[in-house]
């Protein structure tokens, strides 16, 4: 036998589904590259993966020239990008963080998700969004809300102020109730019930939202008009002179 057609043989000995499903067993959720896991050349390799993608055995996430492979229960998530940029930016309460200083909060492949992670937290009010002339910045709410024992009595000028700053930072006029309370740092309850009187009057505009997209958060903080057994409004628009 020629040694071409021995090193055929061998190659075709390979058990690679074995041999792909043991490397990213040891390497957990950090996950291989594709180089980690076969010659870039073995053909038997691209197939075997893509024969593993399909069946749901593992995953790949990432662009083509960086994408990480992982076992299907290994594989980082977007809620741990979330939970790991929060949990991090909170140690720090009033300081302000430029974007690429947020992403080391999250390790490993969980920066695969950092971009998602960040706009879901901004729009749910946990980090809030500021410019510095050319610069964005990001702080944690905890460092710039009212914390427990201090005033946090409900005036409606506060939430017009909030109001405003979230349609200038987010560009929309229907904001997030659940986003409007945080900012404005006002008691949710008096908040919705303020809500309910100014729609009445025909200064809000209460909006339904995507009630199947929305976090527990955004949830509880909804408005009903007819009471729960209402509709639950998740957004408003406040008219100028409200």
């Amino acid at each position: 036998m020629s040694a071409r057609n021995k090193a055929l043989a061998r190659r075709k000995a390979i058990d690679w589904r074995s041999r792909i499903l043991g490397k990213l067993q040891d390497a957990g959720s950090q996950g291989l590259p594709r180089h980690r896991l076969g010659a870039a050349k073995t053909s038997e390799v691209d197939q075997t993966l893509k024969a593993l993608i399909v069946e749901g055995s593992i995953v790949r996430l990432g662009s083509s020239r960086k994408a990480l492979y992982f076992l299907k229960d290994a594989s980082p998530t977007p809620q741990q990008a979330i939970g790991a940029l929060d949990r991090g930016s909170a140690q720090f309460p009033g300081r302000l963080f430029l974007g690429r200083e947020l992403k080391r909060f999250c390790t490993g492949a969980q920066e695969l998700f950092f971009d998602e992670a960040l706009v879901q937290l901004v729009e749910e009010g946990k980090l809030i969004r500021l410019r510095r002339s050319q610069s964005v910045y990001y702080t944690h709410r905890d460092g710039i809300l009212p914390q427990p024992g201090q005033d946090r009595s409900f005036e409606s000028q506060k939430v017009l102020k909030a109001y405003q700053s979230l349609v200038e930072e987010k560009g929309l006029i229907d904001v997030k109730i659940a986003a409007l309370q945080i900012r404005a740092g006002v008691p949710l309850p008096d908040l919705q019930n303020w809500l309910v009187e100014e729609s009445r009057m025909g200064r809000a505009h209460l909006s339904r939202g995507d009630w199947s997209l929305s976090t527990e958060e955004e949830r509880r903080a909804a408005v009903y008009l007819d009471g729960r057994d209402g509709q639950p409004y998740l957004r408003v628009r406040l008219e100028s002179g409200s």
